[in-house]
């Protein structure tokens, strides 16, 4: 492949501290070693989401079929075969797996976190007879689906809760979370006409306000710890516990191959209603410790049990692992140890725990490798490690890492980085084309959140969620019936776009199209084990990727220079065995920035925000 950018990114001082001093390039000795020993010749045998590209697709921003200005189910299976056709033709992105955000019947509130019916799809999104034919056609290419459940909370629109709330003698009515509050301050003085107190100081992280909201008729608190129209639901009640089972069963019945669970972590409340300690950190913790509104030890029980509940739809999963139903845990913390856990120590529990880490990094290679070792140290043995650079809560990276000149040039650093690491890495949809965060002016909000939030959180979650950018029309192809989009679309959107970068050889669309296709072809990308050659310099990242006990699979070297400064002293970071081994063996360019592909090449000299990808056999 010849060279794919020519812009540089300049380095960036960072304060973070090393994670060692030592320049030593000893492989990992702890859990992480332990199941990185595959062979390439039992590839067949590794399950297919640890080998997997997911692609996360939020459906009101993907595609338009109809004019109403909202992406729908009909608009992804419109682009399937962009995303992948099934032959791995070269104008496929080549990704194995999607992640669809929710499109369950909903008031909007958050939309569609807010769920109202959990066996339906949304009208503004198409049929349930739709979302059947989209599973069938990403089947036949090969392509995977999960689904967003969202199961800590419901609508206050959804039955279960207009029923819970209709007399606190109704038979759902411990389907949910209630509690008649603290007597009022002064209430010896008021009599009862004063209302109770809020039970407890949990927050409800949308409202930046309490978590209790009064209910007139019954005279008693609901909790609603994202916002008053989401009640959250009462997980030690196993009536409701089995609906929830049942609604899992539902769509994997319906052929789904797994789940990302939304807010994993708060299923469980104390039994108790304590108030949670006050901390000095702000978000997402909002100065409290979540002791006693999250991460309660019950918690994992559930996970044990939908599981078990999952596993039950792939039985022979051990001998026939592409027939595995998946579990992926959005655990809202940002601590690794404690997101770790819900892999279960037996890895009983989420197949997957989300990896959140990188949303947080600064530019620098340092921190990047600081942040893998936490959670390749935090997670169990034979549990898998994944990555993601972007998401639809939080900014893209395109933006968080700009730069004047050398954006895109760092975009294809993370980007390399985000594919060959070891772990399964989630694309976020238009990454690929480098979309970006757009400023949204306060008379275009649609994020709830945002709304409330203004201007503390100027533009909400808005920026991140724009229309895709398919070509250089008006609407950028995202809907062609003329209707205004839900949200603004860049003006840049008429040179960045699907259609002009898929021509553009040199284009980032086919930076990804490449980097994703030699993670296929070279199968120790997936499944071999990672070295690193540095312990984490400011600008250099430097790791090996082998299989163990088979001598006929490559080596593959990874370098990525996160400075704007070329590096000529490459070779002094290294441990001495480390540089005798790239004397013994013959290296070749397999994929890079700079140079072109077959060259051969022994240590390098590393060029400003160059990506090299070098292999050896064996």
């Amino acid at each position: 492949m010849q060279s794919t950018s020519s812009f540089y990114c300049p380095p960036v001082r960072t304060t973070v501290k090393q994670r060692s001093s030592a320049l030593v390039t000893q492989p990992f000795t702890g859990s992480i070693v332990r199941y990185m020993s595959n062979r390439i010749r039992d590839l067949h045998k590794v399950p297919w989401w640890q080998r997997a590209v997911f692609y996360q697709i939020y459906p009101r921003s993907f595609q338009d079929t109809n004019g109403d200005g909202i992406g729908d189910l009909p608009g992804i299976i419109r682009r399937l075969d962009y995303l992948n056709d099934g032959a791995q033709n070269a104008a496929s992105l080549g990704v194995d797996a999607l992640w669809i955000s929710p499109f369950y019947p909903s008031p909007m509130t958050d939309f569609g976190y807010d769920i109202k019916d959990y066996t339906d799809v949304d009208a503004m999104f198409g049929s349930l007879q739709d979302f059947k034919t989209l599973l069938t056609e990403a089947h036949k290419r090969n392509i995977r689906v999960i689904i967003d459940l969202v199961l800590n909370h419901t609508s206050d629109q959804h039955p279960w809760f207009i029923e819970a709330s209709s007399s606190r003698d109704s038979p759902r009515r411990d389907w949910y979370l209630w509690h008649p509050g603290r007597p009022p301050r002064f209430g010896w003085l008021l009599g009862q006409r004063r209302r109770p107190r809020k039970p407890n100081n949990w927050l409800a992280i949308f409202e930046l306000k309490g978590a209790w909201w009064w209910h007139r008729q019954t005279r008693e608190y609901y909790l609603g710890t994202f916002t008053r129209s989401q009640p959250e639901v009462n997980w030690r009640n196993l009536e409701l516990r089995e609906a929830m089972y049942d609604v899992m069963r539902f769509w994997l019945d319906l052929g789904v191959d797994g789940y990302r669970l939304d807010v994993v972590n708060w299923f469980i409340k104390d039994d108790q209603f304590r108030s949670n300690p006050w901390s000095m950190v702000m978000s997402p913790d909002l100065f409290q410790e979540h002791i006693y509104d999250r991460n309660r030890p019950e918690t994992h029980d559930i996970c044990r049990r939908m599981r078990t509940l999952t596993d039950e739809y792939a039985p022979d999963a051990r001998r026939r692992p592409n027939d595995e139903r998946i579990l992926v845990g959005e655990v809202f913390s940002r601590n690794a140890g404690l997101a770790a856990e819900f892999h279960g120590y037996n890895n009983d529990e989420l197949h997957m725990a989300f990896n959140f880490d990188f949303l947080y990094q600064p530019w620098s290679a340092r921190a990047f490798h600081q942040s893998i070792m936490r959670w390749y140290d935090a997670i169990p043995a034979g549990a898998w490690p994944n990555f993601t650079l972007s998401n639809h809560d939080q900014p893209r990276h395109y933006g968080r890492y700009r730069k004047p000149l050398f954006t895109e040039a760092r975009a294809r650093v993370a980007a390399a980085m985000l594919l060959t690491l070891k772990g399964t890495p989630f694309l976020y949809y238009g990454e690929e084309i480098g979309m970006d965060n757009l400023p949204i002016r306060r008379s275009d909000l649609q994020d709830p959140f945002g709304k409330k939030t203004w201007p503390i959180r100027k533009f909400g979650r808005d920026p991140e969620r724009t229309p895709m950018q398919w070509d250089s029309s008006p609407f950028a192809g995202f809907t062609e019936h003329g209707r205004r989009p839900w949200l603004p679309i860049p003006r840049n959107s008429v040179r960045r776009n699907v259609e002009v970068q898929r021509e553009d050889p040199r284009s980032l669309l086919n930076f990804y199209r490449a980097l994703i296709a030699a993670r296929k072809k070279h199968a120790v990308l997936q499944i071999g084990e990672i070295t690193f050659l540095i312990p984490g310099t400011r600008n250099i990242l430097a790791y090996r990727r082998d299989v163990q006990h088979d001598d006929g699979s490559p080596s593959i070297a990874v370098f990525l220079n996160f400075g704007l400064r070329r590096v000529l002293d490459f070779q002094r970071y290294l441990h001495p065995s480390e540089r005798e081994r790239f004397a013994e063996r013959n290296w070749t360019v397999l994929f890079g920035t700079h140079r072109d592909a077959g060259n051969a090449v022994g240590l390098p000299t590393l060029q400003a925000c160059e990506v090299l990808l070098l292999v050896s056999e064996n």
